[in-house]
């Protein structure tokens, strides 16, 4: 395995990271249809869990101390985005980091090697997102977001 820069390292944990967050919003993946709150609710664990592996896996071979540093960094630049999130709905910001991740993959900026948490995460999301996609509302904002995500991260040093 080669060796990652902190930078790397925290382009790898970021968007989990994000969607992570996100996951915790209560009421985040509701879905209308009762029927389907039960399965929405286990999905919606297994999607956590997922990204709480997919946010930790890059800092794994780090020496507890350079961890710790990482992380806390990794921590001031997602909670400035997230600072930004009080007044959005859940589902816009989904379909923001969702454009957002989808630009990483495209672009090969971001690899999701088959079977890993991230992954798995991404396939259990992209059925989750569906409805969100489905009429277009709110797609071309989502996307110009996510552009602006980037750029924000971009001047942070990432994602370059």
């Amino acid at each position: 395995m080669a060796i990652l820069t902190d930078r790397q390292r925290l382009e790898l944990a970021l968007p989990a990271y994000l969607l992570f967050a996100l996951c915790q919003i209560p009421g985040a993946f509701v879905p209308s249809d009762l029927a389907l709150a039960a399965r929405a609710e286990a999905d919606v664990a297994e999607l956590r869990e997922n990204l709480r592996i997919a946010c930790l896996e890059p800092f794994d071979d780090l020496a507890p101390r350079k961890r710790q540093a990482t992380m806390r960094r990794l921590e001031r630049i997602a909670k400035g985005i997230m600072a930004e999130w009080a007044e959005r709905p859940s589902l816009g910001l989904m379909m923001t980091l969702w454009y957002f991740l989808s630009d990483l993959i495209d672009r090969e900026v971001l690899i999701l090697w088959q079977g890993s948490a991230m992954d798995r995460a991404v396939r259990r999301l992209s059925p989750m997102l569906g409805y969100g996609f489905e009429d277009g509302t709110g797609a071309v904002a989502a996307q110009a977001r996510a552009g602006e995500l980037l750029a924000r991260l971009q001047a942070e040093g990432l994602y370059r």
